[in-house]
């Protein structure tokens, strides 16, 4: 699997050895193999360099694609990094993969458009991102190779969790006693918990139904941003102080954070793009990979979020 240092693909990896799975993981370089779940296997090898791990390839029976970028200086990255290192990965795979039982590439909502209803996996794409549009042409090598290889697409909403770094904003805030509204604050979204998502992934593994086809994977609930802040407020604990910001207030700290970005030259944390993505509205329907696979979220908002603020606390990024 690639991606296993990450927020989602160090979950998915634990669950994978709890399921008794043999997990090797394909990171960029030495440094990281301390970053990886205990008891994983590490390779070290470019996302861009597929062919150099020929002989691993051979073996594989399972293949979860996880790795990419979601902050970048330039779009170009977006599209070499999500995109086309995913088409390099798809060929060697066709080619030595033998024993190829699934190939799952996990996605993003952002892949297909902003909506305030819930929409479906036959619904047609209008990313508002490069980022988004990075995953949607990746999304497109993807299907290219589905006659040929067992493949399976997720999307996930918004992901929530220990170890996050960018929802864990607001529960550092709470920790603040602080909740910003920012923009409508009834705008709506989907959300999950990251178990919840490394159970719908390992499903999507394993389940025959699931060749061929793309899901969406939610909690199943439409969310809100001010219950979603007053949940976080709730889990931290404590009397907290409501602030209303208008969305100028995103688009002024983007600024500043591009400034610096240009400076250093290194990504942007909260740049313009994702200014656009957080004022949007974004709800989906996962009631596909419900019916046809039978997944069933364990964790609603409340409970994820106390089970995050005390990761959070527990390892001291908030108190």
């Amino acid at each position: 699997m690639t991606g296993a240092t990450g927020f989602i693909g160090s979950h998915t990896a634990e669950l994978l050895l709890k399921k008794q799975y043999s997990v090797d993981a394909i990171i960029r370089n030495e440094k990281r193999i301390e970053a990886l779940p205990e008891g994983i296997e590490p390779i070290v090898c470019s996302l861009f360099e597929p062919n150099a791990i020929l002989e691993k390839i051979k073996e594989v029976e399972y293949f979860i694609h996880i790795a990419g970028a979601t902050k970048a200086r330039k779009p170009v990255d977006f599209y070499n990094i999500n995109a086309e290192t995913t088409k390099k990965w798809l060929e060697a795979i066709e080619k030595h993969a033998v024993k190829m039982k699934k190939f799952v590439f996990i996605s993003s909502q952002a892949a297909t458009r902003p909506s305030y209803i819930p929409i479906d996996e036959t619904i047609e794409s209008a990313p508002l991102t490069d980022y988004g549009a990075s995953k949607q042409k990746a999304e497109e090598y993807v299907r290219e190779f589905i006659p040929r290889i067992p493949i399976t697409i997720v999307r996930p909403p918004a992901v929530y969790g220990p170890r996050d770094k960018d929802i864990f904003f607001y529960f550092k805030l709470a920790s603040f006693k602080l909740l910003p509204l920012v923009g409508k604050p009834d705008r709506p979204f989907s959300a999950i918990y990251v178990e919840d998502l490394a159970e719908a992934i390992i499903l999507a593994m394993e389940h025959p139904e699931s060749t061929g086809e793309i899901f969406f994977v939610t909690d199943g609930e439409i969310h809100t941003w001010r219950s979603f802040a007053e949940e976080i407020g709730k889990a931290v604990g404590g009397k907290k102080l409501k602030i209303r910001l208008p969305g100028t207030a995103l688009w002024l700290a983007a600024t500043i954070d591009e400034f610096i970005s240009f400076i250093i030259r290194r990504p942007a944390l909260l740049s313009f793009q994702k200014v656009k993505e957080l004022l949007a509205a974004w709800v989906a329907d996962s009631s596909k990979i419900e019916e046809k696979l039978g997944f069933k979220p364990k964790y609603d908002l409340p409970t994820g979020a106390k089970k995050t603020a005390q990761w959070y606390r527990e390892n001291d990024w908030i108190r």
